[in-house]
């Protein structure tokens, strides 16, 4: 009954990340304490010596002790105490794959809710309003998340599940090749429509790494597809709104300014703070969730506040310090370095059958965690479990690959 629950919760956190933050994030704490609950009972604690987790612990830790010592105590400990929550939910994921039906059901659920999102999207852009009569911003497609403008980085953060999806049904016959060029358009379209020109770049550089890595004459198509959605999008958008094409464009200010700047002038100044900021807390950082509060600070350009420093590598460097961008730096490399070897072996031609599934996860892994360019709030909830949903997948198939 308790894992039968547990299935029901998890099939609902894709659908509640578009719809509802707090419920998603109460459905990963009532997932995380019945599974703890499940295994106890079991008496499997082996599940919890994973390598993946034990690391994720050993951080836990030290967000509670960076949180004793931080600018704002009860303000850290609010973030840091609950924060396990996270590595528990990529536990439950990992555990209940092995249920064929949850994996059918949960790939099932997500890639519906992906494409409904999707579909909804390019509604709006059609017509000035999505389903539920919300209205699109002048140069950006928000679809069902109204004023929140982050489409384009939650289908990034779900372009991997995306992906298995799509292996997943394809080798089951549930949906043929035009049927999946077609989902995998629309999903890009998706994607440039949101306006997100740093969802939107990665996205590029994502499927540019798959694309070598997982290449095959066979699939030439896909290849040829791939270099002609661009200009194709690019003028059926600008067809219809100039004014996000003119966004993406607009990036080329940055190499136009006299003095260079990081990606906006705005952005630069958010840099600039956390930089401050780490001069005065240099080995510790200020503490979990107080870049707002110390950002105001003289000494800390005050002009670049807000409420975290749009940025992965100045977030951990300002509020976790020298030791916690350790922690940021080891899975950065890890996942770096496994991406490297793929590469290698693809252009020595000794390429083995890894699992694509894998190849997916570990890219789109190592884009999360890419530091030179903006990136939402890491230890935001909703972000949070966008980030660690894939980790679910990638123990399961690391556990699961087949023997070579």
């Amino acid at each position: 009954m308790t894992v039968k629950i547990q299935k029901w919760f998890l099939y609902f956190i894709p659908y509640s990340l578009v719809f509802s933050i707090f419920i998603a994030d109460a459905l990963v704490i009532l997932t995380s304490i019945l599974f703890l609950i499940y295994q106890i009972h079991r008496k499997n604690f082996l599940i919890f010596f994973n390598n993946f987790f034990i690391f994720f612990l050993v951080f836990w830790f030290y967000l509670i002790f960076n949180s004793v010592f931080s600018y704002d105590l009860h303000l850290s400990l609010s973030r840091s105490l609950p924060y396990i929550r996270f590595g528990i939910l990529f536990l439950s994921i990992s555990y209940m794959m092995s249920h064929d039906d949850f994996k059918n059901d949960f790939l099932k659920f997500t890639l519906i809710i992906l494409l409904l999102v999707c579909m909804d999207s390019i509604i709006q852009f059609s017509f000035g309003r999505n389903l539920l009569g919300y209205e699109a911003h002048v140069s950006r497609i928000s679809s069902f998340f109204k004023d929140e403008l982050v489409l384009g980085g939650f289908l990034l953060k779900m372009y991997p599940i995306f992906l298995i999806s799509i292996i997943y049904f394809k080798k089951k016959n549930s949906i043929n090749t035009f049927l999946v060029s077609f989902i995998l358009f629309i999903y890009f379209l998706a994607i440039y429509l949101s306006g997100e020109r740093t969802a939107f770049f990665n996205f590029i550089v994502l499927n540019i790494f798959l694309l070598i890595i997982l290449f095959k004459k066979k699939n030439i198509k896909y290849l040829l597809s791939f270099v002609l959605i661009l200009p194709l999008i690019f003028i059926l958008v600008n067809k219809n709104n100039d004014q996000i094409s003119a966004r993406y464009l607009s990036v080329k200010e940055i190499f136009n300014n006299k003095t260079p700047i990081i990606f906006t002038k705005t952005h630069e100044n958010h840099y600039k703070s956390a930089l401050e900021i780490y001069k005065s807390y240099p080995i510790l950082g200020a503490g979990l969730k107080t870049f707002r509060q110390v950002c105001k600070k003289p000494e800390h350009n005050p002009i670049g506040c807000s409420s975290h420093p749009h940025n992965i590598f100045m977030l951990f460097l300002s509020e976790l310090g020298l030791i916690g961008i350790a922690f940021y730096l080891i899975t950065f490399f890890y996942f770096g370095l496994r991406l490297v070897k793929l590469l290698i072996a693809r252009f020595k031609n000794n390429f083995k059958e890894n699992s694509p599934i894998l190849v997916i996860i570990i890219v789109s892994m190592f884009m999360s965690y890419w530091p030179f360019s903006p990136s939402g709030n890491y230890f935001n909830n909703w972000m949070s479990i966008l980030n660690f949903l894939p980790m679910g997948f990638l123990i399961y198939y690391e556990k699961n690959r087949p023997k070579s």
